[in-house]
């Protein structure tokens, strides 16, 4: 197991460009240089669950491709324990990587694709360069494991390494639960067993790091929660290091020790999951994590702690003064969670909507409401009730905010403003 560490990490896509007849003559550079990642600093804790989280193209599969070292680093630095990894290539940086696809080989039984990085790695005793006696007897070896490969099983021969591949992969398969589709082919299997025929090629070369991007995708709903939690639950018998890349923030909020938050090549947010719900760094964050997303209303602060709206009027708590002191009489953007709304009647405090759309889910219902306001009638909110209560498409309802659960942005830079106990 080892600590990986990411330092200043950039990455940079270059393409071809066309160049023009008079810049040609200046001597351009005939590359154009489109940045993935900037500026990434990450600390992955010896045995830690690192989820990576953000939209498609945020850059976070790139970033997992980088520390597997199967693309080239622009600029910083990658150590996996105490080692610098940046030029060293993929075989030798003892990393086991889970893919989207799987990738299996479909020529391949369910064992076989198991054993395969086993076979490949060098045993106890190997290191080094063998003697032509040495070379001679592993060749021997491998043809008589070859040429009775198809012999019935006491008639097999088994060198040494090839009786612990064997050991190795009835542990992984055992862990596993699937020592009954060990003889069978990929196209044999359903894309649950596939995936967990991909972890087990991962968990069976006993890594320093697990590195797993989107392996769920490929799912469906009820697979993708089952595999979710086995994921977990093995991550924590192993102990190792695992780094897990995706796009949804359900996965990511029910997985990770931490969460690392993405978005256009940057970190935004390195935080516990609920930390990242109940405190996020910037409007980004705020709306990326929860679902449905966070609400935001923009409003007119004035001191010491009246927010101003159209069509509400709300008092702060006493915490927010002294955070908000320097905005007086300027415009903030409030953020409210779908949760944090409840059903009320009509008051100064209170926001007045019709609703727009019902989703009733049987747990919860969702609303999607309009302000009435006329000026703010295309502005649209979420809000979630109980299953008791009974809303239609068109009516007209109050919704009280609660105070304590609110969030307040900077319009400007989009960072979050943070009461001061």
């Amino acid at each position: 197991m080892a600590q990986v560490v990411l330092e200043n990490v950039y990455k940079s896509f270059f393409e071809s460009k066309v160049i023009q007849e008079p810049e040609a003559e200046k001597g351009n550079d005939s590359l154009a240089s489109t940045p993935v990642l900037r500026r990434i600093n990450l600390t992955v804790e010896d045995g830690e669950f690192m989820v990576l989280v953000g939209p498609s193209g945020c850059g976070k599969s790139t970033l997992l491709r980088l520390i597997a070292g199967l693309e080239e680093l622009t600029g910083g630095n990658i150590w996996v324990g105490e080692r610098l990894v940046n030029d060293l290539p993929p075989k030798e940086r003892d990393i086991a990587m889970v893919f989207q696809n799987y990738a299996l080989y479909p020529h391949m039984t369910v064992y076989d694709n198991i054993a395969f990085g086993l076979r490949r790695m060098k045993g106890a005793g190997e290191q080094g360069s063998r003697g032509a006696g040495e070379q001679f007897s592993r060749l021997k070896e491998d043809f008589l494991v070859r040429i009775t490969k198809s012999f019935p099983k006491e008639l097999r021969y088994l060198s040494p390494k090839e009786k612990l591949v064997q050991k190795q992969v009835k542990n992984v398969a055992q862990l596993l639960q699937i020592e009954s589709l060990l003889s069978r082919l990929p196209k044999q299997l359903s894309g649950g067993q596939k995936q967990r025929v991909a972890l087990g090629r991962a968990i069976a070369r006993n890594p320093q790091v697990f590195l797993m991007d989107e392996p769920l995708s490929n799912l469906d709903a009820k697979l993708r929660a089952e595999t979710r939690a086995q994921i977990v639950k093995l991550q924590r018998q192993l102990g190792t290091t695992t780094i897990y890349v995706t796009h949804d923030q359900t996965e990511a909020m029910t997985m990770g020790d931490r969460i690392a938050v993405m978005n256009q090549g940057q970190l935004q947010q390195l935080a516990k999951p609920l930390e990242l719900y109940n405190s996020p760094a910037n409007m980004f964050v705020a709306q990326f994590i929860g679902s449905p997303p966070m609400n935001f209303i923009p409003v007119q602060f004035q001191a010491p702690l009246l927010i101003n709206h159209p069509q509400f009027r709300l008092n702060l708590p006493e915490v927010w003064e002294s955070a908000l002191r320097k905005y007086d009489r300027q415009s903030l953007i409030l953020g409210i969670r779908p949760e944090h709304f409840s059903l009320s009647v009509p008051a100064l405090e209170n926001l007045q909507v019709e609703v727009d759309l019902v989703e009733a889910l049987g747990n919860e219902t969702y609303l999607s409401v309009h302000l009435l306001d006329e000026t703010n009638a295309n502005f649209t909110l979420q809000v979630r009730v109980p299953p008791e209560k009974q809303v239609s498409i068109g009516d007209k309802i109050s919704l009280a905010l609660e105070s304590k659960k609110i969030h307040l942005f900077d319009p400007e830079t989009n960072l979050a403003i943070f009461p001061i106990n």
